[in-house]
């Protein structure tokens, strides 16, 4: 490097302190997106993981009543055990209605319903219009006790 020649570093301190401060207004600007991306991923997961679990547990309830039609008490127990989240609505029916008999046709289906409100619910509400989401599942199973 002949004499004449400067560094980019050898320039004056203003340029080298101004250079700083833009990078902090900077991710500053960008900040705000990069919570909401993640927030709005926490989100997607947590509804994803209660919605599988509410799928099992309709599953395991649809197949204890298949076997004891006469314990609904003992279907939603089964259904709460298996550890839904809590303020979901169960409800099991017989078709035909007459349960307790034995055939091709008799099946039992547990229903669950869940209101599930997003982390995030006061900015995707307030911007873009989306509130709590409802997850529903239910399972299906033949009467073979």
């Amino acid at each position: 490097m002949s004499p004449t020649e400067q560094s980019p570093t050898d320039g004056p301190a203003w340029r080298r302190h101004k250079s700083r401060g833009q990078s902090i207004v900077e991710f500053g600007l960008v900040l705000p997106m990069l919570l909401l991306l993640m927030l709005g991923t926490l989100d997607l997961g947590r509804a994803f993981f209660d919605y599988i679990q509410m799928r099992n547990a309709a599953y395991e309830g649809a197949r204890y009543a298949s076997r004891f039609p006469s314990d609904t008490t003992g279907a939603k127990a089964k259904v709460t055990q298996h550890g839904v989240p809590s303020a979901t609505t169960i409800s099991i029916t017989f078709d035909p209605s007459n349960c307790c008999t034995v055939d091709e046709t008799a099946t039992v289906t547990v229903s669950l319903t869940h209101t599930f409100t997003p982390i995030t619910t006061s900015f995707l509400q307030r911007f873009f219009d989306i509130g709590p989401w409802t997850l529903v599942s239910s399972a299906s199973a033949r009467v073979v006790s």
